[in-house]
């Protein structure tokens, strides 16, 4: 019994703590919601506010919701409670690179709600090692959040369950120490009855009974009416222990269980019912004790009816959660291969570009070449047209030099003829006796150098002229392929007769 109200004073330090330190709209709805029991409508809210937080990618806030829904679901399950914090703790490790001091008062009190969920597992040693860890991060620096009184009243009602000596109280008043400084006062009442119950233990009736009045001051002026009734009942088993006083801690306790009577949570009640049947049984009252078990039997079976209600709709939560986590785990994968779809299609009409791209700039560079290689064949043909005009010119300058040549030597041996067949007709006539210059005249007349010349230029005009006629006629005489020659020359009768020496009848 002792261990369940440790226990449930962790609890409720957990709730006390967490529900005053988040900004966030929709965190403050769900913890609304869930100071009045409705843990369906504030696991809502704190996923919503989860949602919110993944769309718009803010680190803190997901930290913050993943921390309210393992506070909200521990209750119900451990296992979900433990997963959703071990899940905030990952998050506030990424906010280490943004926000250093969030983060550690965020880690800070995230660890503490894994060492309430290992109290709850009985693993309390590792409980008492994450509750040193929180004291050790915030003991140097302020704590708002109230998440260090919260460890050292863990390790308090730990060193407790442990049957320590001195620590639990030790550790008690550390717990008020820092709730005071915390400013907070929601959780106040339960650690003054704390240290009421340690100096009660002792006999010690002025500071028990001056913790038990701060605590029922403090519960008056922040209507905490579970504080209130925690702080009745310690009052009336103060009043049976230390005064002997029955009837005044009747009144407590008939007090006590008229305030828990419109408590949802009927743990309280029942507190107050066992109370007041320990009482009658003390003064042997046995009928009003069997009409307060009947009363407390009933309100155990509502309670365990409202605890059946409560797992059945943490079960329609948890389901809920499962579909909407398998929605978003199909959402996610969905947008996954839209998202790898999107970059295949980017990636293809990326490469089709490209491909165009270089299609086009090599059917450019192909056209180019094309155009380059038309221009350069235009060039070649002008270049061989030039060259064949330059030759056709050039032959037709060599033809004219040699028709001019020709022509010369015709021309020259005509007149060389003329003048000879002239001198010699003058010697003749004049009866010159001068033999030697006959000679000469006779020797040039039949000189065959003059021919010869002229042959070759001939023949480089007409080609084979002299070859085609001997195939023709192969009796054909060197005088008549002169004449022939002349002929071809288009020479007169007259002319051909000088040239040749002879006689234009002979001709």
């Amino acid at each position: 019994m002792l261990k369940k109200l440790l226990l449930l004073l962790l609890l409720s330090f957990i709730v006390a703590t967490y529900g005053q330190t988040s900004g966030n709209a929709l965190l403050k709805k769900g913890w609304e919601a869930l100071v009045k029991d409705n843990d369906d409508d504030a696991f809502r809210y704190f996923w919503a506010a989860h949602e919110q937080a993944e769309k718009q990618r803010n680190t803190s806030e997901k930290a913050e919701s993943l921390l309210y829904l393992g506070i909200c679901s521990f209750g119900s399950s451990l296992e979900k409670g433990l997963q959703f914090a071990t899940q905030s703790l990952s998050e506030y490790q990424k906010l280490e690179q943004t926000n250093v001091q969030k983060a550690r008062v965020g880690r800070a009190r995230c660890l503490q709600l894994i060492s309430t969920i290992y109290s709850r597992q009985k693993k309390y040693a590792q409980a008492k090692q994450l509750s040193h860890e929180v004291i050790a991060v915030l003991k140097n620096q302020p704590d708002s959040s109230g998440t260090l009184g919260l460890a050292y009243a863990s390790l308090g009602s730990l060193h407790q369950i442990e049957k320590q000596q001195d620590s639990p109280e030790y550790y008690s008043q550390r717990a008020v120490d820092a709730f005071i400084r915390s400013k907070n006062t929601a959780y106040l009442p339960s650690a003054y009855l704390k240290m009421a119950q340690f100096w009660q233990q002792r006999a010690d009736r002025t500071n028990s009974l001056r913790y038990l009045n701060k605590e029922l001051a403090l519960a008056d002026a922040t209507q905490n009416q579970q504080a209130r009734v925690s702080a009745m009942v310690a009052l009336g088993k103060w009043q049976l222990e230390m005064d002997r006083n029955e009837d005044e801690a009747e009144m407590h306790f008939r007090k006590a269980r008229k305030i828990a009577q419109n408590l949802s949570d009927k743990v309280f009640e029942a507190k107050t019912l066992d109370a007041l049947i320990a009482l009658k049984t003390r003064q042997a009252d046995f009928a009003e004790v069997s009409a307060l078990q009947t009363d407390l039997l009933a309100l155990k079976d509502q309670f365990y009816s409202l605890e059946r209600e409560q797992i059945v709709k943490s079960l329609e939560v948890q389901f809920d959660v499962s579909e909407k986590d398998r929605k978003l785990k199909l959402l996610t994968k969905e947008r996954e291969i839209s998202r790898l779809m999107n970059l295949i299609l980017v990636i293809g009409l990326i490469v089709l570009v490209l491909l165009f791209a270089l299609a086009y700039l090599f059917l450019k560079r192909i056209n180019k070449k094309d155009r380059q290689l038309l221009k350069t064949k235009e060039e070649l043909v002008q270049a061989l047209e030039n060259q064949k005009q330059l030759k056709e010119q050039q032959f037709l300058n060599d033809l004219e030099h040699k028709e001019n040549q020709l022509n010369a030597i015709t021309f020259q041996m005509l007149q060389k003829n003329e003048l000879l067949d002239e001198i010699k007709s003058t010697i003749e006539k004049d009866n010159v006796a001068e033999q030697k210059l006959l000679r000469m005249v006779n020797k040039h007349l039949s000189q065959d150098q003059s021919w010869n010349d002229f042959d070759k230029y001939f023949e480089s005009l007409n080609k084979n002229f002299y070859t085609r006629l001997k195939q023709k006629y192969p009796d054909i005489s060197s005088n008549d392929l002169k004449i022939c020659a002349l002929i071809k020359l288009n020479l007169s009768i007259k002319e051909m007769a000088s040239i040749l020496n002879i006689s234009p009848d002979s001709v």
